[in-house]
C-alpha cells in the first residue's frame, strides 16, 4: 500500500516541535504555563462550540473561567492544587452553572450543566497536569545538559505521544488492513495501533536510561503512554461522532482544532504525572 505524505502535518511539526521544546526548557515555567493556558481556553471554546451544534446551551463563561483557574492553580500552587484548590474550583463551577441554568427560561440542566462541567474537566483539569509536572522540583542532567526535572518529564510525555501518533499514522497507511474501531474512527487500524504503541515504547526505552532511571520504567511508561494516547484519540473521536463534526476547528494546519491536536496529551500527561509521583517519587526524591 502506498503511503501518503501528510504535507501540512509535517510542516506543522517543523514549526511546532521546536517551539514546544523552547517553551518546555525555558529558564522559567511562565512561558510554558501561559502557552498551556491559551491552549486550554481555546480548547474549551472549541468544545463548547461543538456542544452548541448538537442543540445544547453550555454555560460557556463559567466553564472557560474554571479552565483558566485550573491552569492558574496548577501554576501557582503545585501539589496543593491537586488536593485542595482544584476541588474548590470544580465545586464553584457546579454551583455557578446551576445558578445560571436556573435563571434561564428554557432549562435543560442535565445536558447544559453536564456538558459545561465535563468540558472544564476534560480540557482544563486534564491539561493542567502538564503544568504541575513541569513545576516538579529538582534538576536533572541528560547528555551533559542540566534542566528542571519536570521539564524532562514533560518532554518525555510529548515525545512518547508524538511517537505514538506518528507510528500509528504511517504504520496504518503502509500496512493497515484490520479496522480498530470503525464505529468511531474508520481510518484507524489494528496495525496502526500496534505501530503507535511500538513507537512510544521505543522512545521511552531510549529516554528513560538517559535520564538515569532503570530500563524497565521505559517499557512501562512506553506502554502506558502508547495505550492512553490512542484511548485519548478515540475518546475525542467518540465525542465528535456524537456531535456530528469531523474536526473541532481549523487552527492547527493538518490536524484540525486545538483539541484535535492535544486530545492524546490530555490522557498521557496525567498518566506520566501520577506515575512519577507515585512510582518514581523515592527514586527521584521529589516528595
Amino acid at each position: 500500500m502506498k503511503t501518503r505524505i501528510p504535507v501540512m502535518r509535517i510542516l506543522t511539526a517543523i514549526v511546532g516541535i521546536p517551539l514546544v521544546i523552547l517553551l518546555i526548557f525555558a529558564e522559567t515555567d511562565i512561558p510554558f504555563a501561559v502557552a498551556i493556558g491559551l491552549i486550554s481556553v481555546m480548547g474549551a471554546h472549541e468544545f463548547y462550540n461543538g456542544m452548541t451544534k448538537m442543540g445544547a446551551r453550555p454555560i460557556r463563561w463559567a466553564g472557560i473561567t474554571a479552565v483558566a483557574l485550573f491552569v492558574l492553580a496548577a501554576r501557582g500552587l503545585g501539589q496543593l492544587s491537586l488536593t485542595a484548590i482544584f476541588p474548590a474550583i470544580l465545586t464553584a463551577l457546579i454551583f455557578l452553572s446551576f445558578t445560571a441554568e436556573m435563571a434561564r427560561k428554557e432549562r435543560a440542566p442535565l445536558v447544559n450543566i453536564g456538558g459545561t462541567v465535563y468540558g472544564a474537566i476534560y480540557v482544563g483539569w486534564l491539561i493542567s497536569h502538564l503544568i504541575v509536572l513541569r513545576n516538579m522540583p529538582g534538576k536533572l542532567t541528560v547528555c551533559d545538559y542540566t534542566a528542571d526535572l519536570g521539564s524532562w518529564f514533560v518532554m518525555l510525555t510529548f515525545l512518547c505521544t508524538w511517537a505514538c501518533d506518528t507510528g500509528a499514522y504511517f504504520t496504518g497507511q503502509a500496512i493497515g488492513k484490520h479496522k480498530l474501531a470503525p464505529h468511531l474512527s474508520p481510518n484507524k487500524t489494528i496495525e496502526g495501533a500496534v505501530g503507535g504503541l511500538l513507537g512510544s515504547v521505543i522512545i521511552a526505552c531510549v529516554a528513560i536510561p538517559l535520564m538515569g532511571l532503570p530500563f524497565y520504567h521505559g517499557i512501562i511508561l512506553g506502554v502506558l503512554t502508547g495505550v492512553l494516547s490512542q484511548v485519548g484519540d478515540l475518546s475525542e473521536s467518540a465525542i465528535k461522532r456524537e456531535i456530528g463534526i469531523k474536526d473541532f476547528g481549523k487552527f492547527v494546519p493538518g490536524h484540525g482544532g486545538i483539541l484535535d491536536r492535544f486530545d492524546s496529551i490530555l490522557f498521557t500527561a496525567p498518566a506520566v504525572y501520577y506515575y512519577v509521583i507515585i512510582i518514581l517519587k523515592d527514586v527521584l526524591n521529589i516528595i
